[in-house]
């Protein structure tokens, strides 16, 4: 368990060294980490992949609906999963509580926001993996775009120090196994045709 815990202090340091820390990108990422902006971004994306639907099939679709519903649902169940069930399982604690008194990486005072629960996995990292998922069953040519949110939004927690880079790396597997449990379980290949 120590060699994991190192190695995941490792990687994570190493992320903030890749990543430049100034006022550009406190800003940058803080924008993708702030809950209420992650939303936000994701509804944008689905709006933007329902409008490029639109431009093909025009008039309000069956298949349009049952999208909306099964991000709706696979949001709200990889943010119980990964926030209420097994961050109080594991109970692991964030980068700052190791760090209190000098952050290693320091960002522009109040933009971090993180939150006081614990860290392990990631609700960020689950969420935005699992929406890029399901908007990409939806619209496949921009999977690209998606993903690469996905992945600002995770990093972002990195950078900022609310998470460890296992934190996030394991949140992203969870949201995906949720999306593609939700996927098969719906059946949504059908919403393709």
């Amino acid at each position: 368990m120590l060699f994991l815990t190192n190695l995941d202090t490792f990687i994570t340091n190493f992320v903030n060294i890749v990543l430049p820390h100034n006022l550009f990108f406190d800003y940058f990422f803080s924008f993708f980490s702030l809950r209420g902006n992650s939303i936000l971004i994701w509804l944008i994306l689905i709006l933007i992949a329902l409008v490029l639907e639109e431009r093909k099939n025009p008039g309000i679709q069956k298949r349009d609906i049952k999208f909306v519903a099964i991000f709706l649902l696979t949001f709200t169940l990889s943010f119980i999963t990964s926030d209420i069930i097994l961050k109080n399982l594991i109970k692991r604690p964030r980068p700052d509580y190791y760090n209190t008194t000098n952050s290693t990486y320091a960002v522009e005072p109040g933009l971090a926001q993180c939150p006081k629960n614990y860290s392990f996995p990631s609700s960020h990292a689950t969420t935005a993996v699992a929406a890029a998922t399901v908007i990409t069953s939806f619209d496949k040519k921009r999977k690209w775009l998606y993903f690469g949110v996905a992945i600002l939004i995770s990093l972002s927690r990195v950078y900022l120090s609310c998470h460890f880079f296992f934190d996030v790396a394991v949140g992203g597997i969870v949201g995906y196994l949720n999306s593609i449990f939700i996927l098969k379980l719906i059946k949504s290949d059908k919403y393709h045709k």
